[in-house]
């Protein structure tokens, strides 16, 4: 049974037209119909009718059309076998990322796995850390970014982590409130006004973490999602914050904003995958270009 014949069929079931069919699979319509009209004479059965609207399925098409999906997306697995046996990843690689490119290295991690594996597409999804996490686990992403407490203690231990750098955040406040939080511990501050953000994200975390371990209660004035938010709500009066150490140094040389002296919280970044699929051919690679990139 010839493979183009296959491709001819579902196409046309998909797009409900000889041409339309032809010009995606880059064939002229004669050849398009005579790959058709084969199929149909092999299998001894009508696969389309003609109506006034194009092409439709027969109730033996129909029947037929998932069976031919499988054929092709089976042929298309065996080549991807046979290219990783060679060294020569293809397929679409699901990434999660988090917070911004260039503190993940993003561009230079993607740029060396081209490089290794041009066969290589990528599909990135921005989200939470915890919500990436999530995804991975779930099977919705093949490989993410993720910022956790220390050690990863908080991700799933169904999650195998690639443990890339840590990171440290500071209080920041809004600018004039330097009488407000200079020399104040995590329980003076705890009664000021402050940003928090959804359960998933670190941010959260590591308050949790820090006002638990003084035994008190921050006062939650404002809840958001993304750092920018966070940072314009600082600027702007309303809240303090958590900022990675390089987003507060630069706040507060631009736009004033206090950084608080002497509190200090740290996160680990980590590259995470499934632990069933850590030995994966495509986990494997993204693993190894974060090795290139971060040492």
């Amino acid at each position: 049974m010839d493979l183009t014949a296959l491709r001819v069929f579902v196409s046309v079931a998909e797009r409900g037209g000889l041409t339309q069919a032809a010009d995606v699979l880059h064939l002229s319509q004669p050849a398009a119909s005579l790959q058709l009209k084969k199929l149909q004479e092999e299998l001894g059965v009508a696969l389309f009718e003609r109506t006034s609207r194009g092409m439709r399925l027969t109730d033996t098409g129909h029947s037929l059309l998932p069976i031919a999906r499988r054929a092709l997306s089976s042929v298309a697995d065996m080549r991807a076998v046979a290219d990783s046996i060679r060294g020569q990843l293809r397929g679409q690689m699901k990434i999660g990322t988090i917070v911004d490119p260039e503190f993940l290295r993003l561009g230079a991690w993607m740029g060396e796995l081209s490089s290794r594996h041009p066969g290589l597409s990528f599909d990135l999804q921005q989200g939470i850390s915890g919500v990436t996490a999530q995804g991975v686990v779930r099977g919705q992403l093949d490989i993410g970014f993720s910022l956790a407490l220390p050690g990863f203690s908080d991700l799933s231990p169904h999650l195998h982590v690639q443990h890339l750098t840590d990171c440290h955040y500071r209080v920041i406040a809004p600018p004039g409130w330097e009488a407000q939080v200079q020399g104040q511990d995590w329980a003076g501050l705890a009664a000021l006004p402050w940003i928090s953000t959804p359960q998933e994200s670190v941010h959260s975390r590591l308050l949790a973490q820090v006002f638990e371990s003084a035994g008190v209660t921050p006062n939650i004035a404002a809840r958001v999602d993304v750092e920018p938010s966070m940072l314009d709500l600082v600027r702007s009066g309303v809240a303090l914050s958590l900022a990675r150490d390089n987003l507060a140094l630069r706040a507060a040389h631009e736009q004033g904003v206090v950084i608080a002296q002497g509190l200090e919280v740290t996160a680990a970044l980590g590259l995470v995958c499934r632990q069933d699929r850590r030995d994966e051919d495509m986990i494997r690679a993204g693993f190894d270009a974060a090795t290139a990139v971060w040492g």
